[in-house]
């Protein structure tokens, strides 16, 4: 018997629930540009820059994927997006770094980051696209 991970069909777009691990209706909803954007502007605001490794990137990603494909149009935005809106926070705690970013209140992404730069992914993302 396979073990495989079942994938997304190629005639459906990217979701949520695809790249992160999200629940209820976040995790049906396919990616777009204005969501990923809004997460970015959050990451610039908050931490000076987009993470490479961020949400922001793997949501620009995507959303680029599923307007290629013809799925979405550019400026689409999900509700949850527009209604509660993204958070990128940062804390520190015993001089470790920890950034935490949301989409409707649910983790996208959570790094851990030393003051020596080493990084660590805490929680968030699923799997890659």
């Amino acid at each position: 018997m396979s073990q495989e991970k079942p994938r997304r069909p190629e005639h459906e777009p990217i979701k949520y629930g695809d790249v992160f691990n999200v629940s209820g209706e976040l995790s049906y909803q396919p990616i777009g540009q204005r969501d990923a954007a809004i997460m970015q502007s959050a990451e610039d605001k908050t931490l000076g820059h987009a993470r490479k490794d961020g949400p922001a990137s793997l949501m620009n990603s995507a959303a680029q994927k599923n307007e290629d494909a013809g799925f979405i149009d550019d400026d689409i935005a999900t509700n949850i997006a527009r209604k509660e809106g993204v958070s990128v926070s940062q804390t520190y705690d015993s001089g470790k770094r920890v950034i935490t970013e949301t989409l409707g209140g649910q983790v996208l992404g959570k790094f851990v980051e030393d003051t020596n730069g080493a990084k660590e992914t805490v929680d968030g993302l699923k799997k890659n696209m």
